[in-house]
């Protein structure tokens, strides 16, 4: 097959990473990919130097950019494109308005990561009418779409998945180095992610331990210097400010505990990453990330603005080293068996070759 994946991201971020492993794995199953992202973005520089994937510089500047809708015909005839997998919100609308417009054969499938936001009927009518099928990253995201009035039969959910390959093992004298640099002391919980809603973790102090570090990875203290000033927590607080993904997994390594705090999330690879790391998860009952999380099998959940209930699901971890090595096992476990990338290119080979095969 011939795909064109589109995005008008494509910098640090769960998505790009995505994007980055299934074009990686497709093509090294002898597909031929084609990526349309804005040039020097980092999907651009993760995938430029790739065997079998050919990036195209189109920066996709609005809903109705004309100009980037045509760029995208001329891919798509050029290179005989069979389907076009849209990522982003702009270049979603944009691959319909080509094909509409440009009259195109290729097929098109959307690709949901997030909660949808409330949208007018006209808009949903446009992506029903102008897809032949959408992907939910997960049974929870494909519950709430089916609220927001989009029919079942249309959204197939095929996950997320993490390369383990990719996780690194750090020995323990790397351990004591990244620990001695930052000054991390006694137990570290951790929160890797760009802005969510860590203000959950910082209200949650209260109720924790003194002595415990918290590591704040992809964000700066200023994000949350609000919520602090209000609080005034008496824990060690680091932030290392937004770094490469690689580094931020060793972070990851150094925790005790990851918490994932969101309202809006599809999936939660980093949640996976975690597990494949061998890292205990408390993450929010949100969207996607129960279909990560067996609730006290293999990780915790708690109710968002609720930081009590955060608070009981940090302490229960860190004070019963039995039930949180229990959890560990069976995430990991699950991680291995539901949640790597290969099986999730097999779905997305088997779901596009039977689109294309479509009359």
């Amino acid at each position: 097959m011939r795909i064109l994946f589109t995005t008008h991201q494509g910098e640090l971020a769960g998505a790009t990473l995505s994007i980055t492993y299934l074009a990686q794995g497709l093509a090294k199953n002898g597909h031929e990919i084609h990526v349309a992202c804005e040039q020097g973005c980092l999907l651009w520089k993760n995938l430029n130097k790739v065997d079998g994937v050919f990036p195209h510089d189109i920066r996709f500047q609005s809903y109705l950019d004309f100009k980037a809708a045509k760029a995208l015909s001329l891919i798509v005839r050029e290179f005989q494109i069979d389907l076009i997998n849209a990522q982003g919100g702009k270049d979603r609308n944009l691959v319909i308005l080509a094909k509409w417009i440009c009259r195109l054969s290729a097929k098109i499938v959307f690709t949901r990561r997030q909660r949808p936001r409330d949208e007018p009927w006209i808009k949903r009518w446009f992506h029903l009418n102008g897809t032949d099928g959408i992907v939910m990253v997960s049974h929870g995201l494909k519950k709430i779409f089916v609220k927001k009035g989009y029919p079942e039969y249309r959204l197939k959910v095929i996950h997320n998945g993490v390369d383990p390959g990719l996780i690194p093992q750090l020995g323990d004298k790397e351990r004591k180095k990244i620990r001695v640099e930052y000054g991390l002391q006694g137990r570290v919980v951790g929160c890797l992610s760009r802005k969510k809603i860590q203000e959950d973790i910082i209200r949650a102090l209260k109720y924790l331990p003194e002595d415990i570090t918290f590591l704040f990875v992809g964000i700066e203290r200023l994000d949350l210097q609000h919520v602090i000033d209000k609080e005034n927590p008496h824990q060690q607080l680091v932030f290392t400010g937004e770094v490469a993904h690689q580094e931020a997994l060793q972070y990851l390594q150094l925790m005790d505990v990851n918490i994932l705090a969101s309202h809006m999330e599809g999936f939660g690879l980093v949640l996976v990453e975690a597990m494949l790391s061998k890292v205990a998860v408390v993450a929010s009952d949100f969207g996607g990330i129960p279909d990560i999380i067996d609730d006290q099998i293999n990780g915790l959940l708690y109710e968002n603005s609720q930081p009590q209930h955060l608070a009981d699901c940090v302490n229960k971890l860190l004070t019963n080293d039995e039930f949180r090595l229990k959890l560990i096992k069976n995430g990991h476990e699950k991680a291995l068996r539901n949640f790597t990338i290969d099986r999730v290119i097999k779905d997305y080979e088997k779901y596009f070759t039977e689109l294309v095969c479509q009359n």
